[in-house]
């Protein structure tokens, strides 16, 4: 029974951490879009389906392995936006905005799911209670001003150039800088929780619950993360050899269109 418990909270947690990870990212893409970047569109980027990001490898298996793990999970960079084709420096600020938006969205969303008592099993109602106490954790986070996340990314536009350029070269290790603070200096981790877990209970879900599902999720996840993890990679792999294949096929028909022109000769007048 509690294997079972563990499982589907277990389950819940990290299916609905993926489809917040989507939602994270499709809020940047109709973001751009909108602002001027056609280019989301043709790179499939408005859609909900996580093998269209350019590397499913830090948007999604990275995230749910450090959720597996009890850190925070934030999405990787999966679209990539040519601010070149938005119309002002103020869009590449609402570009970054949308996607903590939309996982704000998001995280409203189900705590309204979860306080309108639906008629689902505790365990249900666990696995949801603390995914929505990890959404609040990564919202958190990722509104903090330092280059790498899109709180940096919101402010980044209407800083001066030179300050810009000085934080460019910092933007690759930022979130790895602030994780291994995380990791290595308690308050700080203490407080981001702390700050997670009281917001959660401020805006109404029940702290018993939320203990349930931390509970249950930590002692179930890994087995199951795992087999989520590779089956994203399999899906994913399986793609990528399609979609090669239909690139190479269509390669083909064109060579073999050109060779049949280029016989025929010029057209008679």
């Amino acid at each position: 029974m509690q294997l079972e418990q563990n499982t589907i909270v277990s389950a819940i947690v990290v299916v609905g951490w993926i489809i917040s990870l989507c939602f994270h990212e499709y809020g940047h893409g109709l973001a751009a879009y909108i602002g001027g970047d056609s280019s989301i569109k043709e790179k499939g980027y408005l859609s909900f389906n996580p093998f269209v990001y350019t590397n499913v490898g830090l948007s999604i298996v990275l995230p749910a392995v450090m959720v597996m793990f009890g850190g925070v999970g934030l999405p990787g960079a999966a679209v990539m936006v040519n601010n070149a084709n938005l119309r002002g420096r103020h869009w590449e600020s609402i570009v970054s905005f949308a996607g903590p938006l939309f996982s704000l969205i998001f995280t409203a969303g189900l705590i309204a799911f979860i306080l309108s008592n639906p008629p689902i099993p505790v365990e249900w109602l666990a696995g949801c209670s603390y995914l929505a106490v990890l959404e609040i954790v990564v919202i958190i986070f990722n509104f903090l001003p330092v280059p790498g996340l899109d709180g940096f990314g919101i402010l980044e536009p209407f800083l001066p150039q030179s300050v810009q350029d000085k934080c460019l070269n910092f933007q690759k290790y930022g979130i790895l800088v602030l994780l291994a603070i995380l990791w290595t200096v308690p308050f700080a981790n203490q407080l981001l929780w702390n700050s997670a877990y009281v917001t959660a209970f401020a805006l109404g879900l029940d702290p018993h619950v939320v203990m349930l599902g931390q509970s249950s999720f930590r002692n179930g996840a890994m087995p199951l993360s795992i087999a989520v993890i590779l089956l994203v990679i399999v899906v994913h792999l399986i793609r990528k050899k399609t979609n090669a294949e239909r690139e190479e096929a269509a390669f083909e028909r064109e060579v073999v269109r050109e060779d049949g022109e280029a016989k025929s000769g010029p057209p008679q007048s």
